[in-house]
């Protein structure tokens, strides 16, 4: 039996299993039973019932190819009590000779759980990581299931086995320093909780705008959270400028027109610190009736996606709402 056999999750009482070899011309009523937990904590008592019929022998239990100890039965019955294992599967041999010398064996698949182990981080790394992300982790020794928290918000819970790798996709880090714990529980109930600090990557402003022109995206920033990027097209030969800007003006537009259906004026940031003030200019963030353009740098400088993503996107956006324009 492999790991699937001995993990149920409806099963806790004692469940029985016999597997008899007949050797050398053994009868019947040399076979073995044997009754163990499937999956127990600590120790657990393991019973070897022989025939009525063929009562003798010596029975010998086996962990594997580890002897755990030879008894005499009584009425029958060898009752191996307080068997202890170590942590993870097991498949525990009985064996006893009969009469003329035939040996009869019994096998049983369990599973001895002890307080789960530690989880392997592989997702997020060590570098700062835009929110939302995805968390991947590799459940430690005896783990069942997983329970993920952010800075005390419970995320979810999914079920596993040790050494699965679980994802929670769509994370949010809700601090600059957010501390992700997992706190793992074993099938019998035991758990052990873990941490794992993130450091969040910062927007240049909690909610904004920011235009990547090498990567043609443009990314949706709201409280520090990346709502959703969108493929963009820039002004050609260079003619976007990099800086800071505000949205300070909203237009609808004339779906079959140059900016098509929606339009926001970009107003360029001047001045000294402290002294900034925001001028017109002729930059937008706007549609576009040549959707093939998408993707490269085909504009007079103005910021062009699709009509559907502007249309998306400009409900959104507040008029102060600042833009960041990057190389």
């Amino acid at each position: 039996m492999g790991w699937s056999g001995t993990v149920r999750s409806a099963v806790r009482s004692t469940a029985t299993w016999a597997l008899v070899l007949c050797l050398a011309g053994a009868l019947p009523a040399n076979a073995l039973t044997m009754s163990a937990p499937p999956d127990f904590t600590g120790q657990a008592d393991v019973s070897v019932n022989l025939s009525s019929g063929d009562p003798t022998g010596t029975v010998s239990l086996w962990d594997g190819d580890l002897s755990i100890g030879s008894l005499q039965p009584a009425d029958g019955l060898a009752l191996f009590a307080g068997v202890s294992l170590s942590p993870g599967p097991h498949l525990l041999r009985a064996t006893a000779e009969g009469q003329g010398g035939a040996t009869a064996t019994a096998e049983a698949s369990v599973y001895s759980w002890s307080v789960p182990g530690r989880p392997a981080w592989t997702a997020p790394g060590s570098s700062a990581v835009i929110s939302p992300c995805t968390v991947k982790v590799v459940a430690g020794s005896s783990t069942a299931s997983m329970t993920l928290s952010v800075n005390g918000r419970r995320v979810g819970t999914v079920s596993c086995r040790p050494g699965q790798a679980v994802t929670f996709p769509c994370v949010r880090l809700t601090a600059r320093l957010s501390t992700l714990i997992v706190v793992e529980q074993s099938l019998t109930g035991e758990t052990a909780a873990y941490a794992h600090v993130v450091r969040r990557h910062q927007f240049p402003y909690s909610t904004c705008i920011v235009i990547d022109k090498s990567e043609y995206r443009l990314y949706w920033v709201k409280d520090q959270q990346l709502i959703k990027k969108y493929p963009i097209a820039h002004g050609r030969h260079d003619w976007t400028p990099i800086g800071v800007w505000k949205v300070l003006a909203k237009y609808k537009t004339d779906p079959k027109g140059v900016y098509g259906p929606r339009k926001m004026r970009m107003f360029r940031r001047v001045g000294m610190a402290g002294h900034y003030r925001y001028v017109f200019t002729r930059y937008g963030i706007h549609g576009t009736n040549q959707p093939w353009v998408i993707g490269t740098q085909a504009s007079h400088g103005c910021i062009r996606m699709y009509n559907r993503d502007v249309l998306e996107l400009w409900p959104q956006v507040r008029f102060g709402t600042y833009v960041v324009t990057r190389r």
